[in-house]
């Protein structure tokens, strides 16, 4: 992890254009079955248009790690990725927000850091951790939204402890009071064995996934592009399932983004992709140049799901720009 340094704290994927039918035979002008409300991004007013209120709508999340925009989008050594680029939708400027990867998955469920992010740290680091705030699992809990997250080789549920290529600092739900309490903790953050029959059962409307070290594109560290070739191959094996998934053909969406940037070779050192897919995407292919960071990741996933925007998101601008309703 870049950027890290030693302190004394008590104690942590060129767009190109896709036809209609893309790999695994994802369709993006098939018909939609969410029969939800409209779009709920920001309209020219800054105001959020009515949010999508289908219950059976699945908002599936996969976050990778440590790899620039320029790495990814393009690259021969990311070729599924770049598949998925062409049959879906991209964010061509989204940015981070913070280094060392914590904070940015905290950012992302919660729009906050939540503490300095000098280092990353465990979900039971006192004076940080737990933390006593809301985020997207109070909303889903309140809300009763059946959702889970789902770590390769946490192995045991809620498993607060580091065992590699386990990293508890890649899944944020697990650094916040109310998600460690009582069955909430083990009940939703499980081992990724559970997904196939979790997303077969399509009871899940929130799906977080976040792959080991080594499947993540984390590991080896001191070789990006080895470790990018394995995360695609990952992904590759991975995504297809959704894709083919009821959750997903009946109007779900697919984010796929990577928690930061590293500013190798000169790139940009917070610019990462962010990839949009589903059934709804407006135009396979598509673009878009607005400045968007995790924020606007849980806005818009708030905005899926037709929850009340926490306040430290209030006036992040949504993706829903990419999709119809």
């Amino acid at each position: 992890m870049k950027r890290m340094m030693t302190i004394a704290i008590a104690l942590t994927a060129a767009c190109s254009s896709g036809s209609a039918t893309g790999p695994n035979g994802m369709n993006p002008d098939a018909p939609n079955n969410n029969h939800g409300g409209g779009d709920s991004g920001n309209n020219n007013n800054g105001q959020h248009d009515a949010p999508m209120t289908s219950s059976k709508k699945t908002v599936f999340t996969i976050v990778l790690e440590n790899h620039d925009y320029a790495e990814i989008v393009g690259s021969s050594h990311a070729p599924y990725i770049n598949s998925l680029i062409a049959m879906g939708a991209l964010a061509t400027n989204y940015k981070d927000t913070a280094h060392p990867s914590l904070p940015n998955y905290l950012h992302m469920i919660s729009g906050d850091n939540q503490y300095p992010g000098i280092i990353d740290i465990g979900p039971n680091q006192i004076p940080y951790f737990p933390a006593m705030k809301d985020n997207l699992g109070t909303q889903l809990e309140a809300a009763h939204i059946n959702w889970r997250s789902y770590q390769e080789s946490m192995g045991t549920p809620c498993n607060l402890t580091d065992a590699s290529p386990y990293a508890t600092k890649h899944d944020p739900f697990l650094y916040f009071t109310d998600m460690q309490g009582s069955t909430v903790c083990a009940n939703r953050n499980v081992d990724y064995t559970n997904f196939d029959a979790d997303l077969a059962s399509n009871e899940y409307r929130y799906m977080w996934i976040t792959p080991n070290l080594t499947s993540d594109g984390h590991d080896p560290a001191n070789d990006p592009v080895a470790a990018l070739t394995t995360s695609d191959t990952w992904m590759s094996h991975q995504v297809p399932k959704i894709l083919q998934s009821e959750g997903f053909t009946s109007g779900g969406v697919l984010i796929i983004t990577w928690d930061e940037s590293e500013g190798r070779n000169g790139d940009d050192p917070d610019k990462v992709p962010m990839i949009i897919l589903s059934p709804r995407v407006k135009q396979p292919g598509m673009t878009s140049s607005t400045a968007f960071t995790h924020a606007s990741y849980l806005a818009t996933v708030e905005d899926l799901l037709a929850l009340p925007r926490l306040t430290t998101v209030t006036s992040a601008p949504s993706m829903m720009e990419f999709l119809n309703p």
